[in-house]
């Protein structure tokens, strides 16, 4: 008889990550119209949407980073389990706390680098050229908010696995 596979169970993500959630929805379908449109109008002859590919640009980095931490807090990156697959509820709590640990190392010097970016983009007031002018700063700053709400998450989370590990799980 097989033995059924332990699997973590997900953390109830909180308002702000749904939040997070429905403006990347928002901007995936913003992106779709955009590129419809721009698809459309070049075919007629002419195209109506100025600055369409910065436009994607700065769309694009809504919908990838801002749902990082719903997608964390429901444990459903993708991985590849087939060396974990025979540990119990104990190895694979320690498993995940260690990348919790390891991603929580490797987004503070995201999340650090993110804040630098925004800062000197917001200090020179630079912007994109073209016919919107597009400031630089707007993208950093979306981007620094998601990678910083992805970075909450995984503190949330690595508190959550080690707070499963110090009570003796099996």
């Amino acid at each position: 008889m097989a033995k059924k596979a332990y699997t973590l169970p997900p953390v109830q993500p909180n308002r702000a990550e749904h939040l997070l959630l429905n403006i990347s929805v928002l901007a995936f379908y913003g992106m779709a119209i955009i590129i419809t449109t721009n698809v459309i109008s070049r075919w007629i002859g002419r195209p109506i949407v100025p600055d369409d590919i910065l436009l994607v640009q700065e769309l694009m980095v809504i919908v990838i980073i801002f749902p990082l931490s719903l997608v964390t807090a429901s444990r459903l990156h993708i991985s590849v389990d087939f060396f974990t697959e025979g540990a119990g509820e104990k190895g694979k709590t320690s498993l995940a706390l260690l990348e919790h640990i390891i991603g929580f190392i490797f987004m503070f010097l995201l999340a650090f680098a993110a804040i630098n970016g925004t800062s000197k983009s917001w200090s020179t007031q630079e912007y994109y050229p073209g016919v919107l002018d597009i400031p630089v700063w707007f993208g950093n700053l979306l981007f620094t908010i998601g990678i910083v709400f992805f970075l909450y998450r995984l503190i949330i989370m690595a508190i959550y696995d080690f707070r499963k590990l110090s009570r003796g799980v099996k």
